[in-house]
């Protein structure tokens, strides 16, 4: 006996149907599909009906579905694409967002038929029913659309998706999010200008052909300008991508009107290509604020960005300035947008030279590696980072969101990009451009802990003004406590952390009168703490409450971990080695002098160092109060 495998047809129709993240997918597709099959433009049209159903009309001038290509486009798994040529979709699955609709209309025309038009009632639910094929005339649907096109007399393929089922189908009908889904995700956005100094010079190599091209691997994936025009809707008449006919959508080439101007008959070529910033390099060192950076770098070129075994790299690094003039769609600050910096810009990994799926795991893992970990404050943030690593072995998952084959390609990959980080590594404006962006993260780190201290500061002299203090409690006049005798004493461990310090301290603050009564406390964020000082003096300049922060240990060549100008006094157990000593960290912009204090001014003589350094052009000095000189014997033997 045998059993035949059953196969559900429409089970799986479905499934392709439905599989997506988004909507803007089955533009994805019928771009790629396009230009599979030779077309040099593509008319989308997008229109919402009364009832808010969405249509999306696709008209191209490519040559056309045979019988056969007409067989696949209604089948499943099934594809005829150009013998000879490298194309895109090679699994036939694309083309089922279609099928997610209540109607679905193909009209098409090749070199030996005339224009035939067909169509089905829910595609989705009915994968198996054969399509009857009409001759088109004047009367079929499609027919206006084909002519108002200028492809009556031509060859191409119209398809009309009607009443799309996708709950997220409006999100087709505004144009900019559109043309920016296109920029980036589609073959319209193709990663490879990247390579070049600018925009113009990149479509200038494409216009002109011939061998400066092959660096560009054409091979894999054609550098052909497709022309999309779209009629968004409440648009009158279809528009270029980035001609729209208000000033608002001209805003999207806004960046590039030199490119603009030279290539303006060819409004395909000017749209062609992922949208970089133009190279620029910031000229100076300061940079008072990370958002004023302008610098925009190609950290890989026509002559680099391939490896021997295929494997291409775009590279670059923008600053916030030059990318928010630049990604007019993006949202920044309290400026709403179509997505955020950290949605799009990264380390993503390509296909077709398109954009599949964002890895910025890999990234931070190659720029620790190319690094060995000394930039790993600067490179805490990818939002700067534009990398896109394209490698044609890729295998993309049905709805092209994630590669199957990621996990055994990896190791090649990140070898590839940690090659090309620590080549740019030695880049005398990449270096500058590391150099301004952590002054700037410095400066606005600084001023942002500074800012919250004094708030702390301002907080707690305010609650000690006020008349009523109803939350007020007084560790001297607690009840239901026998006090110690006077002859009692608690022996304890030595403190081995700055926790251990603290308590330490407290247990003195109850019996001693200390330089710093702690006030306030909080060690989650900023510096730890607001105390009274006993000597305004102690503090630079002198004031009554002052910001304090605990350290175990304080010693040259380790970092306070906090900014210099938030600190007025500095408690720790024990001081070990004088010399150099950062603020935030190992890589902070300001380092101070760790050195012996001349003269205590204190009566305990805790103050036993003094941290100075430079700031706002003058000299500023922060008392490092050492608690272990307070027990004689703990001094004794340290001597």
């Amino acid at each position: 006996m045998k059993i035949g495998p059953e196969v559900n047809v429409q089970s799986l129709v479905r499934e392709l149907s439905e599989n997506k993240i988004r909507a803007f997918e089955l533009i994805r597709e019928a771009l790629s599909n396009a230009k599979d099959h030779g077309a040099r433009n593509i008319h989308v049209r997008i229109s919402q009906a009364q009832r808010n159903e969405v249509s999306v009309l696709l008209v191209d001038d490519g040559e056309g579905m045979t019988d056969r290509g007409l067989a696949a486009f209604w089948g499943i798994g099934a594809i005829e694409k150009p013998a000879g040529v490298k194309t895109i979709g090679y699994k036939g699955h694309g083309t089922k967002l279609y099928f997610g609709s209540r109607r679905l209309s193909v009209a098409t025309r090749t070199a030996d038929t005339r224009w035939r038009v067909m169509s089905k009632e829910k595609p989705s639910e009915r994968p198996t029913d054969a399509v009857e094929v009409r001759d088109m005339t004047a009367a079929a649907p499609l027919w206006k659309d084909i002519q108002n096109c200028g492809l009556a007399e031509r060859r191409g393929t119209a398809i009309l998706i009607e009443h799309l089922l996708f709950t997220d189908a409006a999100e087709l009908l505004g144009r900019r999010a559109l043309e920016s889904y296109c920029d980036w995700f589609t073959v319209i956005g193709d990663i490879r200008s990247g390579l070049f100094d600018s925009r113009k010079a990149f479509h200038a190599a494409v216009k002109a052909g011939g061998a400066e091209l092959e660096a560009l691997r054409p091979h894999e994936g054609e550098l052909r300008p497709m022309t999309v025009h779209v009629q968004a809707n409440g648009e009158s008449d279809f528009h270029p991508l980035g001609f729209g006919r208000t000033a608002s959508d001209k805003e999207f080439l806004a960046k590039w009107n030199e490119d603009v101007s030279a290539h303006k008959a060819l409004p395909g070529l000017v749209a062609f290509g992922h949208r970089f910033a133009d190279k620029h390099e910031t000229r100076g060192s300061q940079a008072s604020r990370v958002r004023d950076e302008l610098s925009a770098i190609p950290l890989t070129s026509p002559a680099d960005w391939v490896t021997e075994d295929g494997i291409a790299i775009v590279a670059r690094v923008e600053g916030h300035r030059r990318q928010q003039e630049t990604y007019v769609e993006a949202g920044w600050q309290n400026k709403p947008g179509l997505y955020t910096f950290e949605d799009r810009f990264g380390l993503w990994l390509c296909r077709d030279f398109v954009p599949v799926v964002q890895r910025n795991d890999l990234l931070r893992k190659a720029l620790d590696e190319a690094s060995r970990g000394s930039r790993h404050f600067d490179f805490s943030s990818l939002r700067n980072w534009q990398v896109f690593l394209n490698d044609q072995q890729f295998l993309p998952t049905a709805n092209r969101d994630d590669v199957s084959n990621q996990s055994e390609r990896e190791p090649r990959f990140l070898k590839a990009l940690v090659g090309v980080l620590a080549r740019a590594m030695k880049q005398p404006g990449f270096l500058s451009w590391v150099d301004r962006l952590r002054r700037a993260r410095h400066e606005r780190n600084r001023g942002r802990e500074v800012e919250q201290m004094n708030e702390r500061r301002s907080g707690v002299e305010d609650w000690i003004n006020s008349k009523t203090k109803k939350d007020a409690i007084d560790p001297m006049t607690v009840q239901g406590l026998a006090k110690l005798d006077e002859e009692s004493s608690l022996l304890l461990r030595a403190p081995t952390s700055e926790q251990e310090l603290f308590h330490v301290y407290g247990l003195l603050s109850a019996r001693y009168e200390m330089p710093v009564q702690v006030l306030e406390y909080d060690a989650t964020q900023g510096v730890d703490a607001i105390g009274r000082l006993s000597d305004p003096k102690l503090a630079m300049p002198p004031a009554v409450h002052g910001r304090v922060e605990f350290k175990h240990v304080v010693s040259a060549n380790n970092p306070i971990d906090h900014y210099f100008d938030a600190i007025d006094v500095i408690i720790c157990w024990r001081v070990e080695k004088v010399g150099q000593v950062y603020e935030e960290s190992s890589s902070g912009e300001t380092i101070g002098t760790l050195s012996r204090r001349a003269k205590s001014l204190l009566a305990s003589r805790m103050d036993t160092h003094e941290i100075t350094y430079e700031s706002g052009g003058g000299r500023r000095v922060i008392p490092v109060l050492q608690v272990s000189t307070l027990f004689p014997a703990i001094a004794a033997r340290r001597s």
